[in-house]
């Protein structure tokens, strides 16, 4: 009796939606499920592009949602031309190291910039915009890598990557919007700068900070122009530099053969279907380790900035 008691005060407290409400909650649903569809699509298509096989991709006309004849052929492939394992590991050491790099530099800049007290911020603050809108270029950046001996050099990934002007005025402006009360009673406490930094203002920078290493991760794992201007050494490629020489090839190869000045496409490249699904098949190589980790950053740009502070 309890129980259809509950259930019978449950219907009785719900909000009774007019029909206006009804028709308003229908559009912002189907709106919804419009954009989700718009998000997933060409995922989808990606995903079975990869797996399809030659002869469905000329029977439907070279578009592939739900492969009737999966394979991985096109995925065999791609590992016999390259050496993705040893290019992983290299974009692993990279992107761990490079945001690791960023944040070290980054986190207290900006922490400092905060500070309205020091001498010479403003001289401080034009000196680091400057040097964010003015580059030198390719040229000079080559020519400065070269003098500081990283050519050819797996440290050429990470040495640039320490500091960037834009996620210091990031962090800096979150500080600045940090509770003052939070501040005021770690000074009467007399805690020093660095134990404030420590103690309080990297745990409210929890979320400002997962998001700064997702966007400088994914950076690192889809940067590849570097690796084609400063590294010789296969050993030392990225694998985002190694899918491109792949795809690369693999349209040059496809458009000599259509030319027909060399036929260079193999009995593998046949098997694995076309150009169309090696393409596909290395679009879904390079994002898979991204979608692996997006999902457990998620929530830290769910929740607001003061969570961690918070939940302390």
């Amino acid at each position: 009796m309890a129980k259809k008691d509950q259930v019978v005060r449950n219907r009785k407290n719900r909000i009774r939606m007019t029909t206006e409400d009804k028709i308003y909650q229908v559009i912002i649903y189907t709106i919804v499920t419009l954009v989700t569809l718009t998000c997933f699509l060409p995922l989808i298509y990606v995903l079975g592009m990869s797996f399809s096989t030659y002869g469905e991709l000329v029977e439907k006309h070279n578009f592939v949602l739900i492969p009737t004849r999966p394979t991985i052929e096109s995925y065999k492939f791609i590992f016999k031309q390259t050496n993705l394992l040893n290019g992983f590991m290299v974009s692993v050491a990279r992107t761990l190291l490079g945001v690791a790099a960023m944040l070290v530099f980054v986190v207290p800049g900006g922490y400092i910039m905060a500070k309205h007290e020091i001498p010479g911020r403003k001289w401080y603050m034009l000196f680091f915009i400057t040097t964010m809108l003015i580059g030198g270029g390719t040229i000079p950046a080559y020519m400065l890598i070269k003098d500081l001996g990283l050519l050819d050099s797996f440290w050429v990934y990470i040495v640039p990557a320490f500091g960037s002007t834009y996620n210091m005025l990031i962090v800096k402006i979150f500080v600045e919007g940090m509770p003052q009360d939070i501040i005021e009673s770690a000074d009467l406490d007399g805690a020093s700068e660095v134990q404030k930094m420590f103690y309080i203002a990297i745990p409210l920078l929890v979320p400002t900070i997962c998001a700064l290493s997702l966007f400088a991760g994914v950076g690192h794992w889809n940067a590849w122009f570097d690796a084609m201007l400063y590294v010789k050494t296969p050993a030392k490629h990225p694998v985002q530099y190694l899918i491109h020489n792949l795809f690369n090839r693999t349209v040059s190869s496809t458009n000599m053969d259509a030319a027909g000045n060399q036929n260079m496409l193999t009995e593998e490249f046949f098997k694995a279907g076309t150009d169309i699904t090696v393409k596909m098949a290395c679009v879904v190589v390079a994002m898979l380790p991204i979608m692996c980790v997006y999902p457990f950053l998620q929530k830290y740009f769910i929740f607001g900035m003061y969570t961690g502070s918070v939940k302390g």
